[in-house]
């Protein structure tokens, strides 16, 4: 048989202990498992947010690399286009090697050499007023390493009559 306590007899509902729950409020807050869990899904987040930071680094070193190794090809593009067809051969070797840093900016100090630009000039047979120069360059490495692949570019120069 239960016993009643006389506040329990006067509000009409039993009373069983003077806790929260016992009168009838819900606690709340979160239980151990569900922070370790929530703790969980956050680390793993942060780990994977991390991971793909040293991706995306890459793919953006990647990315500069090639946008400087296109304006090394335009400014040589455009020095080629500019010099007189009979000075190609001489302007081309007094001219290269070219070193550029790693802004693509000419630099004489071949310790602050990011970029190495050389030079193969040959005339196609049969091409008479046309000259083909092939320009490669080389990161952080001389383009004329073995085992080492450099990016190349080809430019057609014709005789204009400059």
């Amino acid at each position: 048989m239960a016993v009643l306590s006389i506040p329990a007899v006067l509000s009409g509902r039993p009373h069983c202990g003077v806790g929260t729950a016992a009168r009838g409020l819900s606690r709340s807050g979160f239980s151990l498992v569900e922070v370790t869990l929530a703790i969980g899904l956050v680390a793993f987040a942060i780990v994977v947010i991390f991971s793909l930071m040293s991706v995306g680094l890459a793919t953006l070193q990647e990315a500069n690399r090639q946008i400087v190794e296109t304006e090394i090809f335009n400014t040589v593009g455009s020095e080629l286009s500019s010099t007189p067809f009979d000075q190609l051969s001489t302007y081309c070797s007094a001219r290269f090697p070219v070193y550029f840093d790693n802004e693509g900016v000419e630099t004489t100090s071949v310790p602050n050499r990011v970029f190495t630009a050389r030079y193969e000039i040959a005339a196609p047979e049969g091409a008479g007023e046309l000259r083909r120069i092939t320009v490669s360059v080389g990161y952080q490495h001389d383009p004329t390493e073995t085992g080492y692949k450099p990016t190349k570019r080809t430019f057609l120069i014709a005789n204009r009559g400059l």
